[in-house]
């Protein structure tokens, strides 16, 4: 993968993490260390993090994906960390449950 293609890439999964981590902090589901590190990416962007505090951070989010799977899909329609805070709330994926309520209206 070329440089650039890689970079691309990189931005677009640290926006993703910094989207899903601030709807987090937004509900204030975040507590202790990973609340800390949150607000500190918040406020000083992902570039000043440490390899350790990326390291909890990537950690909690692969954790809360594992632990918040669609019931449908087993997550196969998951595009985004944030579609996780959806399926905490729904058992379902944004697309499962627009799948469902499209099949009740038919």
């Amino acid at each position: 993968m070329g440089q650039v293609k890689q970079w691309m890439f990189d931005k677009e999964h640290e926006d993703d993490l910094k989207d899903f981590l601030s709807q987090l902090m937004d509900r204030s589901e975040l507590e202790g260390a990973i609340e800390g590190i949150t607000k500190f990416l918040l406020d000083k962007g992902f570039n000043s993090l440490s390899d350790k505090q990326k390291y909890v951070l990537e950690n909690f989010a692969e954790n809360y994906a594992s632990d918040h799977e669609c019931e449908r899909c087993g997550n196969g329609n998951v595009a985004e960390l944030t579609d996780h805070i959806y399926i905490s709330e729904n058992s379902l994926c944004p697309m499962c449950e627009y799948d469902r309520e499209k099949f009740m209206r038919d």
